[in-house]
């Protein structure tokens, strides 16, 4: 617990330091592997501040999800990242054909599985960016069921996507004009499908059989942060050329447990809020309850009149479920739009209305933290 002492609430903590610190525990880890980080920023909705920290710790680039995060982490472009050179910027979310212009220029390549959107893309670099390369990573679903082509129709697709690029560019040469660069696969987002050695070795072989059919080497795109616990077993095969690293950054834990990942800072990210009321009152409703103002049906247990805290930050704010308290004896019984319930019978400490309350935050509270504009960011530490 803590006084505001004129900062603002509910404000965001980002510590610099310790995320330059997790960018390059985990960028050395994968380049003993010889394997390269982007960096995925998309957590913080593309802050400039946290993406240039991440680049001091030795991230080969930066990945975004949206178009609008992009062009906020421009004047990076000319940052020196590891070994000196100048940052990548891959887009991970394939455009529509009507954002394809800003989509090739505002990054050098794009994670994508459709034909069409590949040759909207190849149109738009000849006129963007003409006599210069865009890197396409067709997408492999291995099994997530999110996004990409099938294992068995890779070849054939990735063959017609590349034919249809130079065609819409009339530019025979890859390195002249929007091509197919790449595969990329993503596990554990959607189904929580935990990466194997054999998912990546197929990804792996899948490359190398559609490299041939186009007469050139695919770079191989191995995942995200739940890729890290295989990575550190030494279970990650040989062919992988990056990872795609956001959680594992920003919050120093694995994406498929949320266990901390060794030698990395866990709490980069803090939340506070301020008590508005505190008092005694009974734990369970005086009536029969239906659902809530988010149309779920709470479950209480009555454990008689405890002390309980109104913090003024809701679920418009935060996700509540991803809140865990700093200090022992807070407890979070709910959330509305507004506000957060908290049961502090337990707390030994001084708390009344004015006091702030800190939080740490797991990856679904930080999203919503950073996208709320009532949530002001606060930063500290050298980046």
């Amino acid at each position: 617990m803590a006084t505001s002492q004129g900062l603002p609430a509910p404000r965001l903590v980002i510590d610099l330091g310790k995320l330059r610190h997790n960018a390059g525990v985990i960028t050395g880890w994968c380049r003993k592997a010889g394997i390269e980080v982007l960096a995925v920023t998309k957590g913080v909705r593309g802050d400039p501040r946290v993406a240039r920290a991440v680049l001091a710790g030795g991230a080969a680039g930066l990945a975004e999800s949206r178009l609008p995060n992009l062009r906020g982490l421009q004047d990076l472009r000319t940052a020196r990242g590891h070994a000196g050179r100048r940052p990548r910027f891959l887009l991970l979310r394939a455009p529509s054909p009507a954002q394809a212009s800003e989509a090739v220029s505002l990054s050098d390549g794009v994670l994508c599985a459709s034909a069409g959107t590949a040759e909207s893309l190849a149109q738009a670099a000849a006129s963007v960016r003409p006599g210069r390369p865009y890197h396409v990573f067709v997408t492999v679903d291995l099994g997530d069921l999110r996004e990409g082509v099938l294992p068995e129709e890779l070849t054939g697709t990735a063959v017609a996507m590349d034919q249809r690029m130079a065609a819409a560019s009339g530019e025979p040469d890859p390195a002249r004009r929007a091509h197919v660069a790449g595969l990329a696969t993503n596990l554990a987002c959607l189904c929580g499908l935990i990466p194997t050695r054999a998912h990546l070795a197929e990804l792996v072989t899948l490359a190398r059989a559609a490299g041939e059919a186009l007469d050139r080497r695919l770079s191989v795109s191995g995942g995200n942060t739940a890729v890290l616990p295989l990575l550190l077993r030494g279970e990650v095969p040989p062919g992988i050329d990056d990872l795609r690293v956001g959680e594992g950054i920003l919050l120093g834990r694995e994406s498929l447990y949320r266990e901390a990942l060794p030698g990395c800072h866990v709490d980069a990210f803090t939340f506070w809020a301020a008590v508005i009321e505190v008092g005694r009152k009974p734990t369970f409703p005086a009536g029969e309850c239906a659902q809530d103002a988010f149309g779920h049906q709470p479950v209480f247990v009555d454990r008689g009149r405890r002390r309980r805290a109104l913090v003024a930050a809701g679920r418009q704010d935060i996700v509540p479920e991803g809140l865990a308290p700093l200090e022992p004896g807070i407890e979070i019984v709910a959330g509305t739009s507004d506000h957060l319930v908290l049961d502090v019978e337990d707390y030994s400490g001084r708390l009344e209305v004015g006091s702030e309350i800190g939080f740490a935050v797991a990856y679904p509270s930080l999203l919503q933290a950073v996208t709320s504009p009532d949530v002001t960011r606060v930063y500290v530490g050298e980046a």
